[in-house]
């Protein structure tokens, strides 16, 4: 039984100093090298790479994700899209309940894992963008747009871009939620923002603030 505890509490030291190591990279520091880089490696891999608290053997079941914090509504009707999705790690929590799952990402070998890793949900369908825009997608074709912590990994102005974008290929009414990186938390002015320039980024918009924690402002915008 006490070896047991330690190796436990060895575990979870283990953890922790990885969740430091995490917390001092900056966001802006992972380029398109970081991504492709960490896209190179096995899934495991990957996913240890962009997942805080990684966990091999909760990871297909724990649901810590905007789509189960924010209580969004998923119906068969729904055409869906998941920008910036990396490996499409919510794809099987979405797709099953919808009409159209569609990930997005600009890193081709990302996108080739998230094939592999959703192969088989029928009605997914994963796209390699430009890094900026959508204009792979057709305009006012989505019921709901979701990006799951992604908005810390880009500039302002890809922000402002992918914004925009959204605005094009949402249906009228149709939803977007993301989180925004307050600049109280990350300190950086090159891509966390505050309140008044989250408001500004969703002028367009009608604006709900969902939830706000320390390091993000949670956002539900609607067309």
């Amino acid at each position: 039984m006490e070896k047991a505890n330690k190796k436990q509490v060895n575990e979870m030291t283990v953890q922790r100093i990885k969740a430091i190591i995490k917390k001092m990279i900056k966001p802006t520091d992972r380029t398109e090298k970081y991504w492709k880089k960490a896209a190179s490696k096995d899934v495991e891999s990957v996913m240890e790479s962009i997942c805080d608290h990684f966990d091999k053997k909760t990871f297909d079941t724990k649901k810590e994700a905007l789509i189960f914090s924010q209580n969004i509504k998923f119906d068969k009707n729904m055409k869906i899209l998941d920008l910036a999705c990396g490996m499409g790690r919510t794809c099987k929590w979405v797709a099953p309940h919808v009409n159209e799952y569609v990930g997005v990402d600009f890193i081709p070998e990302m996108i080739r894992k998230a094939k592999e890793y959703n192969n088989r949900f029928k009605n997914a369908k994963f796209v390699v963008n430009d890094g900026k825009s959508l204009n792979v997608l057709d305009s006012d074709y989505f019921d709901l747009a979701y990006s799951e912590l992604a908005f810390q990994h880009m500039l302002k102005p890809i922000q402002e871009s992918y914004v925009r974008e959204i605005l094009r290929v949402l249906k009228k009414g149709g939803l977007f939620y993301v989180q925004i990186p307050r600049i109280e938390y990350y300190n950086d002015k090159t891509y966390s923002r505050t309140k008044k320039e989250t408001d500004e980024l969703f002028q367009k918009f009608l604006v709900t603030y969902e939830n706000t924690s320390d390091a993000y402002y949670y956002i539900k915008a609607e067309k």
